[in-house]
């Protein structure tokens, strides 16, 4: 999965390195924001890039953009359980070692369910990445 996830950001438009503070808010600020319906962190912007959808979970993947630079600080993840009901955001942060190895470690906590419809999401993304690029 690894491989994937960083062929994924290689093939994705210009990026730069993800902050702790970008990574926690996407993790963690994102939720409230949007439970308390609040706006967007100031300065960023999200842009869809992707949604997948099993019998069991749906994946929303997004670009979290910086609106000064225009470069993609990482990708926001929301995923749900169709069953049970549970979000979860993730980051999938870029050209950041040590939020990449928080990112690996998070998805340890995953079933293999969720793993399942999560790798599957991500070989849709890299296909089609792979095909505008022709």
């Amino acid at each position: 999965m690894k491989k994937i996830i960083f062929a994924f950001l290689f093939v994705t438009s210009l990026n730069a390195q993800t902050t702790d503070i970008e990574y926690n808010y996407l993790t963690k600020g994102y939720s409230e924001t949007i439970s308390k319906g609040l706006d967007l962190k100031q300065g960023y912007e999200l842009q869809d890039l992707y949604l997948h959808s099993d019998s069991l979970y749906d994946f929303d993947f997004k670009l979290f953009v910086n609106q000064k630079t225009k470069k993609t600080q990482g990708v926001l993840v929301t995923a749900v359980s169709k069953l049970w009901g549970n979000k979860y955001f993730l980051c999938i942060p870029v050209d950041n070692p040590v939020l990449h190895q928080r990112y690996y470690d998070f998805l340890q906590t995953w079933d293999k369910d969720i793993l399942k419809g999560y790798s599957t999401a991500l070989t849709e993304i890299l296909q089609l990445s792979l095909s505008t690029q022709n």
